[in-house]
């Protein structure tokens, strides 16, 4: 494992312990688990005066029943924080952005400020209208494709798939081939299988190779004990996103998960979440290495590979997040 990535591990497992000092009884463990990993992502210095000023800011300019409020609140406040000099702004304008898309059709559900906050990411102001109309148009042929498995949790990725040059019917058409071939090859039916065909989207390589590329990644993981299961299927998409990048990149995977198990914290819960938020360090660390040597501003891919990570890592939060509620209600109620 190398130094910059032992570093971001040491980032992660300190900024979450003192998340977790501060706001135990206040938040879920997943959502603080992935504020520290987006601090560890992005190399900033954690000041929890800073934070706590950021989070107070969130509920004062939004709803007692917001999402913002809620589920994503503590991992918004984080990504505001990194990735922003006036995140008073930036947030205000990412409500701007929310309200708009629902004028375009767009429901009001927690995905929707994830779809929001990637739009605050990659769009500028003047472009604002045709990337959400071009958006809904994609998530339309998304539902069109695969009724049942299209839904809000869709709609940051259409966001983001919005800002390719390619014409939208050649983009769902390049996902649903994806989507048939990984089938072919094993992967379960499942929300998470259509994730990961809109992940290798963004890559311009042949169908197959792609595909290829993910049996390889996933049997590699669970040949190092690593499997993971359809719903984070996203981690075999962030990685096959590096192309030939990912075999090496896998190697460093199997590091840092050997590393964050020798912590108590990350030792046993959690262990496909702490594996998907490896891999985006990991991934994150490779691209940003390529555009130092290439002089790129933005990824081969089109999009920034932050911008991709944070609405991977936001989507997670809220699926697990419910699905923590969902069982903790059932237990309350089989007693």
């Amino acid at each position: 494992m190398n130094t910059i990535l032992k570093a971001k591990a040491d980032n992660l497992i300190c900024v979450y312990n003192e998340l977790k000092k501060k706001y135990k009884w206040r938040a879920n463990d997943i959502s603080l688990r992935f504020a520290a990993f987006i601090f560890a992502l992005f190399d900033v210095p954690f000041e929890i005066n800073k934070y706590d000023t950021v989070i107070r800011f969130i509920k004062k300019n939004t709803g007692i029943f917001s999402y913002y409020r809620s589920t994503l609140l503590y991992s918004m406040a984080a990504q505001l924080m990194c990735q922003f000099d006036n995140y008073e702004q930036s947030f205000l304008q990412m409500l701007e952005y929310d309200h708009k898309m629902r004028d375009h059709g767009f429901k009001n559900t927690t995905y929707l400020g994830i779809a929001a906050y990637a739009l605050l990411l990659t769009c500028t102001p003047d472009a604002l209208e045709y990337r959400i109309v071009r958006a809904q148009e994609i998530y339309k042929g998304m539902k069109e494709k695969h009724f049942w498995l299209t839904s809000s949790d869709d709609y940051a990725v259409s966001i983001l798939l919005a800002a390719e040059d390619e014409p939208v019917a050649i983009l769902i058409d390049r996902m649903e081939q994806h989507y048939n071939q990984l089938r072919s090859e094993g992967f379960g039916r499942s929300n998470g299988l259509q994730f990961l065909s809109h992940l290798l989207t963004f890559r311009t390589e042949q169908v197959s190779e792609k595909v290829t590329l993910c049996r390889e990644i996933a049997s590699f993981l669970k040949e190092n004990k690593l499997a993971v299961s359809s719903m984070y299927y996203g981690t075999i998409g962030l990685l096959a996103l590096l192309g030939n990048d990912s075999k090496k990149a896998l190697e460093e995977v199997v590091a840092m998960v050997a590393y964050m198990k020798s912590r108590k914290d990350f030792k046993w819960y959690y262990k496909e979440i702490n594996t998907l938020m490896i891999s985006a360090l990991v991934s994150n660390e490779y691209m940003e290495e390529k555009k130092q040597q290439q002089g790129l501003s933005t990824t081969s891919i089109g999009i920034t590979i932050e911008a991709l990570i944070a609405a991977q890592t936001a989507a997670m939060i809220a699926a697990t997040t419910a699905a923590t509620s969902a069982a903790s209600a059932s237990a309350s109620a089989a007693t």
